[in-house]
């Protein structure tokens, strides 16, 4: 194609009308013709430009789907052509598509240019011929059985094995169906391993049963990883077939195949071979896969278990066994032993018996306790939390110890000496002071003898230290903690100061101090004035004196609050208004406001906290209800929707002329599998609240899914939380269940 057939209507376009991530799209003509220059410096930038501009991280826009015409044009006309496929591909692959325009009009986009990109699956350069099969493959099966046949025909000539291998993987995603015997020829052991990976992953994706011939090709090419190198369509091989098994329902075969790879990495281990592709892969496909399935670390711990015994693996089976949260008492013995060393392994194995509540964890923390932060914060940890196992035990040597440290870290820092550094010491080292009176917090009357210590770090943490002697200390017997705490709730910083006041009301019940700091900080609008109004809730009547403030804050004018977070303080203020007073007409504009707040894409954290005012205010919010019932449209805001509703309209069937069989089926629209754990809470409460008449009985199969199926309901956040907030979740969800189904 000639250049001036690519460009023959591109200044016909109005530019300035469409936008991209960074607004109108009039510098895209430019960016386009600049890719045809001599210069590469800047060809080169002229992509990256269009690449952040048209697919900002896999985002694309109104001017994404003007500009594929001419992407797909350059690209036939030999422009850069690998660089232009794969961002094709990207195009049709993104489903989060900005601005206005047809659901869908990217990839449709990119399909209608496939005449002109399915050419250059012929390319005489085999790294186009592979992003030209990735890019098609990207389109799906709304490519057509054009595309198809052109991607078989390759298969039949195509002579490099990763580009042969990736051809294999585009048939399969256009067209399973038509790929089965691709993939049986793929398997056969006269193709190369990079083929031959590429038909494993084909076998699961087209529904091929899981077989000993299978198993026992991917046993012949383990590690399966290497094989991979150079692929554009490649996962994380053994991860892939695992995930795949596991997503079609053969989830014993899934965990049966990780197993297996996880005892080939023990025998690699006993070989005259490095083994550590083998662990690697084995261990990875583990963890992933633990993090998706609720049966699979019991029976993924005992295949681990023998890599303790090798340095070089201890390490990935330590991180598995702390995140897992499965009993594993057989492995003791060897994280006792790891634990007895000095390096960081042996912290990393201390801070693992912790987490399992071995009884042994107790005396080893409390033998070095300065070079184990790592099993400190997991102490900690085990006090912030009602999971199990439980705390650790308050020992006279390990609070000695934490005493001794707790002094050590405070002179640290009153004498000006160092202090740790996240960079050089990790965040568990500079977290020390949290950790160590957070320690002494969770055990409460039983670490009254730390007073000393926490009285000296009282002027310098205030927050943390305070926080703990509310909890050890005892009113009657220990008034100089209540005048050390007053003194500190009148001077300094005011983020100390309320810290101190709440530990003085915890305390004694006196709140005099925490409304006295409160009063001006409610009253300024500056952050984090939302975390003042909380603490001003949580006082209850004891605010009164306080409402004043609270009730200014409802009436500021809407433009005055400009974030999420802005907004929230007014709900909450709005919240201990009525709770203070009943007076419905100042509070419902502000409610009002926040299910009406739109400005940016937390808007849904607005609307839900509204929708929980409202739910306070029950039929004095009945104004309410026509936002209430645009939110149960949105799965984000659906869950306090509904528990709003029931509130407003109380003892009817049919809340605001809703079933309450419908709202249980918008309700369970927001609990997704790899979801998060606040998101799936907030639907259980719901569902709760809307009590169990509403339930069909395939309803109440959906919530014993998340009390007791095999998949995990959360799946997003920290992947060391994730297993934990699931445990969290499933408890509430049996008790929600227990009420529902009795």
């Amino acid at each position: 194609m000639d250049l001036a057939d690519v460009f023959a209507d591109l200044d016909r376009v109005a530019w300035p009308k469409v936008h991209h991530a960074y607004g109108p799209a009039d510098d895209v003509p430019g960016l386009l013709r600049a890719l045809t220059g001599e210069d590469q410096e800047i060809v080169a930038e002229a992509e990256q430009e269009l690449w952040s501009s048209l697919v900002h991280q896999g985002s694309v826009y109104e001017a994404t789907v003007v500009a594929v015409p001419f992407l797909a044009r350059l690209a036939a006309a030999g422009v850069r052509r690998a660089e232009l496929l794969g961002m094709l591909g990207a195009v049709a692959e993104s489903t989060d598509e900005r601005g206005p325009g047809t659901p869908g009009a990217a990839r449709a986009a990119v399909v209608e240019q496939l005449p002109l990109m399915v050419p250059l699956l012929s390319d005489a350069v085999p790294e186009v011929r592979q992003w030209g099969a990735w890019a098609v493959a990207r389109c799906g099966q709304v490519a057509g059985p054009a595309a198809s046949a052109a991607l078989r025909r390759r298969w039949e000539t195509e002579a490099d094995p990763v580009v042969r291998a990736d051809v294999v993987s585009a048939c399969v995603r256009i067209d399973p169906a038509a790929a089965e015997h691709l993939c049986a020829a793929a398997l056969d052991a006269s193709e190369p391993s990079p083929v031959r990976v590429a038909g494993l992953l084909a076998a699961v994706d087209t529904g091929r049963p899981w077989d000993g011939e299978l198993a026992a090709i991917v046993a012949a090419l383990a590690p399966l990883q290497p094989h991979t190198a150079g692929s554009i369509s490649a996962r994380a091989p053994l991860w892939a077939l695992a995930a795949g098994l596991y997503e079609r329902g053969s989830v014993d075969e899934a965990i049966e195949v990780v197993v297996a790879a996880l005892e080939r990495a023990v025998e690699a281990t006993r070989l005259d071979v490095d083994p550590r592709p083998a662990i690697a892969e084995a261990t990875w496909a583990a963890e992933s896969l633990a993090l998706r399935s609720r049966s699979a670390p019991g029976r993924l711990v005992p295949a681990m278990l023998p890599l303790l015994d090798t340095a070089v693996t201890a390490g990935d089976v330590l991180e598995a066994v702390s995140q897992w949260g499965e009993p594993a008492p057989q492995a003791v013995p060897a994280l006792v032993a790891l634990a007895e060393g000095t390096s960081e392994v042996a912290d990393f194995a201390l801070a693992v018996l912790v987490s399992l509540g071995a009884p042994e964890a107790s005396d080893l923390l409390a033998r070095d306790l300065a070079q184990r932060p790592l099993a400190l914060e997991a102490a900690w940890a085990r006090t912030t939390t009602r999971r199990p196992p439980a705390p650790l035990p308050c020992t006279t040597p390990l609070l000695d110890a934490v005493r001794v440290r707790l002094a050590a870290v405070t002179a640290e820092g009153t004498r000006g000496g160092r202090r740790g550094s996240l960079l050089t010491d990790g965040l568990a080292a500079v977290n020390q002071p949290v950790y160590l009176t957070g320690l002494l917090a969770g055990w409460g009357r039983s670490a009254r003898a730390a007073i000393p210590e926490l009285l000296d770090a009282l002027p310098h943490r205030p927050s943390v230290a305070g926080r703990a002697l509310a909890a050890v200390a005892d009113a009657r017997l220990d008034p100089h903690v209540i005048t050390a705490l007053r003194c500190s709730a009148e001077a300094g910083p005011r983020q100390g100061r309320v810290a101190s006041a709440t530990a003085l009301h915890t305390l004694t019940g006196d709140a005099s101090a925490l409304v006295a700091v409160l009063g001006p900080a409610l009253g300024e609008r500056s952050e984090p004035r939302d975390q003042w109004v909380r603490a001003a809730v949580s006082l209850g009547g004891q605010a009164r004196s306080l409402l004043p403030r609270l009730s200014a804050m409802v009436a500021e004018p809407a433009e005055t609050r400009t974030s999420v977070a802005a907004v929230r303080a007014g709900l909450a203020a709005a919240g201990a208004v009525w709770e203070l007073t009943g007076d419905r007409e100042s509070v419902l504009p502000m409610v009002l406001e926040g299910l009406t707040w739109s400005s940016g894409p937390w808007a849904h954290q607005a609307a839900n906290s509204a929708a929980e005012i409202a739910a306070l205010l029950g039929p004095d919010a009945r104004s309410t209800v026509p936002h209430l019932l645009a939110m149960l449209d949105r799965p984000d805001t659906a869950a306090a929707a509904a528990r709003a509703l029931v509130a407003v309209h109380p003892g009817t069937d049919r809340p605001a002329g809703v079933p309450l069989t419908d709202l249980v089926d918008r309700v369970l629209t927001a609990v997704v599998p790899g979801g998060h754990l606040r998101s799936a809470l907030a639907a259980l409460h719901a569902l709760a609240a809307i009590g169990p008449a509403a339930f069909t009985p395939a309803q109440l199969d959906r919530v014993r899914l998340l009390a007791d199926g095999d998949r995990r309901g959360v799946g997003s956040g920290s992947h060391t939380e994730i297993i934990h907030d699931d445990m969290e979740l499933r408890a509430v969800a049996r008790r929600v269940l227990a009420d529902l189904a009795p």
